[in-house]
């Protein structure tokens, strides 16, 4: 995914305090949202920090399990702002606000939402963060009298849409997506399980 633009660079611990695991795995989002998911490494990571890259190893395995404290965060952290997108809303205003959320947390950090896509999804950790996050958009299709199948597939087609047009559609766009959600679902008009329309 191409990067909407650069996320500012945040202070680092000096060199003289001690780096709580926190810093360690917020430095590495805050990296990988100016560079790339594929440019984080422990010891970019490392100079980055001011630190020497065995002194990473206090905080995390490897890289591997990095990466993965990198995706838990962005779970952690998108999960907060649709949730609280979402309160005291429903239906059609409450898809709005969801996809809003969405498309500005890609476009503000593009690292962190490339993180999401990148991670073993069968993970637990992950697992029971991303059901956390997609807890508010399912309440949300289901309060369209959509049954589990077809909420289950609106989802996937939201998110799939939501994700295209990041970088490629604006405001106009986005809201023209989810108008489309709405009369389809509102209408009965969504597919059920044998891809005709629910009566």
């Amino acid at each position: 995914m191409s990067r909407a633009r650069a996320a500012p660079r945040r202070g680092r611990p000096p060199s003289g305090e001690s780096l709580a695991r926190a810093d360690v795995i917020r430095a590495a989002a805050d990296l990988v949202d100016r560079e790339g998911w594929n440019a984080l490494s422990l010891a970019k990571l490392a100079r980055e920090l001011g630190r020497h890259a065995t002194s990473l190893y206090a905080h995390v395995n490897d890289l591997d399990d990095l990466r993965k404290e990198v995706s838990l965060l962005a779970a952690e952290e998108l999960g907060a702002k649709v949730w609280s997108a979402a309160i005291g809303k429903v239906g059609a205003e409450a898809l709005a606000a969801i996809a809003r959320e969405y498309r500005a947390f890609a476009a503000a950090y593009p690292g962190r939402t490339a993180s999401l896509s990148a991670i073993d999804r069968r993970d637990p950790d992950f697992a029971a963060r991303m059901a956390h996050l997609h807890e508010p958009l399912a309440a949300t299709f289901r309060s369209f009298d959509l049954d589990e199948a077809q909420a289950s597939s609106a989802h996937q087609i939201f998110g799939a849409t939501i994700n295209g047009l990041v970088n490629t559609g604006g405001e106009n766009e986005l809201d023209r997506a989810v108008a489309l959600f709405v009369v389809a679902m509102s209408t009965k008009a969504w597919p059920g399980t044998d891809g005709e329309p629910s009566s």
